[in-house]
């Protein structure tokens, strides 16, 4: 047998025997994979190329899928991760030299590179000792010229203030959704476009249980013209962020948000697991943050320990089946996508390890 077929296998041993409580990531079914292993992977899209007919017929099934999902007018599939959404938005709706507003990375934000591409960063506020973003403090930021703010954040155990920045924001304003966005597809939550957001953009393997992808939603005719720009492949001006989108993974992001529309209830599921979650270790005197709110919103719960005990808890755990970051975050949505509903049991063998270590 090949040796990278042998450690494939392996990997799908361990991580079947495992449990996964990564925030990030999630289980894909039978027929996600099914789709992502299929023929489509080795092939083309474009009309350029003969026998593309029924990759064109899925991409578009899927974008309606998404449509019909999120209740909005476009859904652009070809992005290969959340990374080239950002992108996306930042080509769009900023120019070299001019300020792009977001949560830094040491408070929890997304670190794009925005000085790589000319762009100048500015720092969203967040309040003190939350991962939120403080709208109030924030405003005073927008005596300059802003022209796009993206709220987004890597860490999000409650929903981002859009409705607040709606009040002052005067540029275009995008909701990262890469963590919340299978919460988001079923109504959980928070309702970013009700809220004011005219973007939502977002990875598809957290809680919205795709492959590995990025997905870019908005009502806007004028902003989805500008995102075709980027994403469409045009002899004339150029490839933009897209040449070959990847069929098998649009192929299994379809599936995924088929198996969603008959799913609406996973999302309260998945929120309903993180407390119970939290409230079971907080009962076996595992530290956790944000008691005083009820733990969290979303799929997220938090180790209330140092960095050094998290790191250390994180390799002790691994080492007895359980997955979780080194930074002490955990999330429910891969359980509960598995049907497990005992958080108690989950939060004994982790009050145990936490216990000896």
């Amino acid at each position: 047998m090949s040796k990278i077929l042998e450690l494939v296998e392996e990997n799908e041993g361990y991580r079947e025997e495992g449990l996964n409580l990564m925030a990030s990531e999630n289980f894909l079914s039978p027929g996600v994979k099914k789709a992502l292993s299929s023929d489509l992977a080795g092939r083309y899209l474009s009309e350029y190329y003969g026998g593309t007919g029924y990759a064109r017929e899925i991409v578009e099934h899927t974008e309606e899928l998404f449509k019909k999902l999120f209740g909005v007018k476009y859904a652009i599939v070809e992005p290969l991760s959340g990374n080239i959404c950002d992108l996306a938005v930042m080509f769009a709706f900023s120019k070299c030299n001019e300020n792009v507003a977001m949560l830094p990375y040491t408070h929890g934000g997304y670190p794009l590179g925005l000085e790589k591409f000319q762009r100048k960063r500015v720092s969203l506020r967040n309040i003190q000792n939350t991962f939120e973003i403080d709208a109030e403090a924030s405003e005073e930021l927008y005596h300059e010229d802003i022209p796009l703010t993206i709220l987004g954040a890597s860490y999000i155990p409650f929903p981002h203030p859009v409705r607040e920045f709606r009040e002052f924001v005067d540029g275009t304003l995008v909701y990262d959704g890469s963590h919340v966005l299978g919460l988001l597809a079923c109504g959980e939550f928070q309702s970013p476009f009700d809220e004011g957001a005219e973007v939502i953009i977002g990875s598809t393997h957290k809680t919205f249980y795709g492959p590995q992808g990025g997905i870019i939603l908005t009502n806007s005719d004028e902003h989805h013209s500008r995102f075709r720009e980027f994403m469409d492949v045009d002899t004339d001006t150029g490839i933009g962020l897209v040449d070959n989108p990847h069929v098998n993974r649009i192929a299994a992001l379809g599936v995924a948000a088929e198996e969603m529309l008959d799913d609406q209830g996973y999302g309260a599921r998945v929120i309903e697991n993180a407390k119970k979650l939290a409230t079971a270790l907080q009962d076996l005197d595992v530290p956790i943050k944000f008691a005083d709110r009820g733990f969290t919103g979303s799929h997220q719960v938090f180790l209330n320990i140092s960095p050094e005990k998290s790191l250390k808890l994180c390799h002790a755990l691994e080492k007895s089946g359980i997955f979780i970051d080194t930074t002490g975050r955990m999330g429910t949505a891969e359980v509960t996508h598995r049907g497990i509903t005992d958080m108690e049991s989950i939060a004994h063998r982790i009050a145990e390890c936490y216990m000896r270590n």
